[in-house]
């Protein structure tokens, strides 16, 4: 008999979609990405799935200050859009058919999996979000994602699939690996991607600088410094945790074998005496 395993995955907004674009999915990131995914499962592992929103959720988040809550804004009318709510809406339904890529990108691999809107379950943004997550572990693969909740009573916010992550990993017990799959770059460098400077990091603490950068004029909901603060807590508690390369399905997979491979392995912060 297969020991089962557990593990969180996270596969980046950047990762699945152009990110430049508008709702436009990248299908080979999905691709592969995914058929890592199928053979973790197949290797006996279970799998909690967190997937981002990317070009499906930040432009519309962004021009409409969703991240901000409800607040005054007065943009007149595009893509049949003409007030905050409306954009709420609309990015849940854009979530939602970004989700279907993704299981059925499974589905031909063989996987079937469960996904649980956080719009339906969710309720706060950051860390400390409430929701049951009981459904956990309802199949092989439980999908959740980045979305736009239900804020206390009338409210709205969005809540980040990095905060989604710190949840799922410190509270499903029995979890050995986490991995946070990106685009642009192999794991955390010292410089941004593209800059001449730039180098991996093979592991990384919290007490370690490196240069981050938030793409705020994009990313609603954090950039890489906000992804390796969540990791770092995470590691405190599961043994593996790494950024990889999403675009290469064999990182995916060691890395949560915890194998040698190209990434950054996120640690324990050092005992200071």
């Amino acid at each position: 008999m297969v020991e089962i395993q557990r593990a969180v995955i996270k596969l980046g907004g950047g990762l699945i979609t152009v990110k430049n674009g508008i709702c436009e999915p990248d299908h080979d990131s999905i691709q592969i990405s995914t058929e890592a995914i199928a053979q973790l499962v197949n290797q006996g592992w279970q799998i909690a799935l967190v997937h981002g929103a990317g070009s499906f959720g930040h432009a519309k988040a962004k021009r409409w200050k969703l991240n901000e809550g409800e607040t005054e804004v007065d943009l007149g009318e595009e893509d049949g859009i003409s007030t905050q709510k409306e954009a709420v809406h609309a990015v849940r339904k854009d979530m939602i058919i970004l989700n279907k890529l993704v299981t059925d990108a499974l589905s031909n691999h063989g996987i079937k999996s469960i996904t649980h809107h956080p719009h339906r379950w969710a309720n706060g943004t950051g860390a400390e979000f409430s929701g049951n997550l009981d459904f956990l572990g309802e199949a092989h693969v439980t999908i959740t994602h980045g979305d736009v909740v239900d804020v206390g009573d009338d409210g709205f916010g969005i809540l980040s699939g990095d905060d989604l992550m710190l949840r799922i990993a410190t509270e499903w017990a029995g979890v050995k690996s986490c991995i946070f799959c990106l685009a642009d770059c192999e794991g955390i460098l010292t410089h941004p991607p593209g800059h001449p400077d730039a180098t991996l990091l093979n592991t990384w603490d919290s007490s370690i600088g490196f240069g981050g950068r938030h793409e705020s004029e994009i990313d609603v909901t954090g950039g890489i410094d906000y992804k390796a603060l969540r990791a770092a807590s995470i590691a405190e508690i599961v043994p593996q945790v790494w950024f990889v390369d999403g675009r290469y399905s064999s990182r995916i997979v060691d890395a949560c074998n915890g194998l040698k491979t190209i990434g950054t392995r996120i640690l324990k912060s050092p005992v200071r005496l």
